[in-house]
């Protein structure tokens, strides 16, 4: 599969760097953050800011400085809705001028009440919200890389558990998941991505997990999908479905 990735000259900041817990108690959620910043060639005085946000609601905090780090005496999420879901980015940012530079950054680190590992970041995060009568509905308006995220209706309390472990609801509703990015991605018309962009972390997905080595042409003015985008998209919904064994799993219930 070739693909063009586009690195800038900011120093990339691990995830494994970054250790975010978010919390709630009576007076609704709070996190804490340690930041790891050693040995990544920041200057000691670049400011360090952690914004969580979702929904392109965004609140910032000060953690002072790269020689300095100390977390503010309060990260409640007084500004963001309510979400199960945070995303967090974290910035390092030279401010010794008029305007700051950004020196680093860290983007789109979710953060789940589930004290999922930061550096273990699924394809396709699940949200719990109240979709009125929908079960399931793909959104990608999250975060600002607009990831998708499959949000789910917390109004059937059992129906996260089931997304996460039952294999009737993932054989029928992941699959027609999967079509849904694979069509946003084929649209997409600008593959200049970083490493950690999503849509990345999906392609490397597709080709090394699934074995799909090859991609569509994404040059097309018609509107519409091409029968080669249609194949495709077709070959990697087939191959998610095999590699996961979901028709049998499906059946054997």
């Amino acid at each position: 599969m070739i693909r063009r990735f586009n690195y800038t000259d900011r120093i990339k900041i691990p995830r494994n760097r970054i250790d975010v817990a978010l919390f709630k108690d009576n007076e609704g959620k709070y996190f804490r953050a340690k930041i790891d910043l050693a040995g990544l060639k920041f200057p000691a005085t670049a400011r360090v800011f952690v914004e969580p946000n979702y929904k392109s609601v965004y609140q910032r905090f000060d953690f002072g400085t790269v020689g300095d780090l100390k977390e503010p005496a309060s990260t409640r999420l007084t500004e963001l809705p309510e979400t199960e879901l945070v995303n967090f980015d974290i910035s390092v940012v030279d401010e010794s001028e008029k305007v700051g530079l950004l020196l680093g950054k860290a983007r789109g680190i979710p953060v789940s009440t589930n004290d999922l590992p930061n550096d273990r970041i699924p394809l396709l995060y699940v949200n719990p919200v109240d979709l009125k009568d929908q079960f399931w509905k793909l959104t990608f308006d999250s975060s600002e890389d607009n990831r998708p995220v499959l949000e789910i209706n917390n109004r059937i309390p059992e129906l996260y558990e089931m997304a996460k472990n039952d294999f009737k609801f993932i054989s029928l509703v992941y699959p027609a998941a999967f079509r849904i990015v694979l069509t946003r991605i084929v649209e997409e018309d600008d593959f200049d991505f970083e490493e950690d962009h999503w849509i990345s972390q999906w392609l490397k997905f597709i080709d090394s997990v699934l074995g799909i080595k090859y991609f569509p042409e994404t040059d097309n003015e018609s509107g519409s999908l091409t029968p080669e985008q249609e194949e495709w998209i077709d070959d990697c919904v087939n191959a998610y479905c095999k590699k996961f064994q979901l028709f049998e799993k499906f059946t054997a219930v």
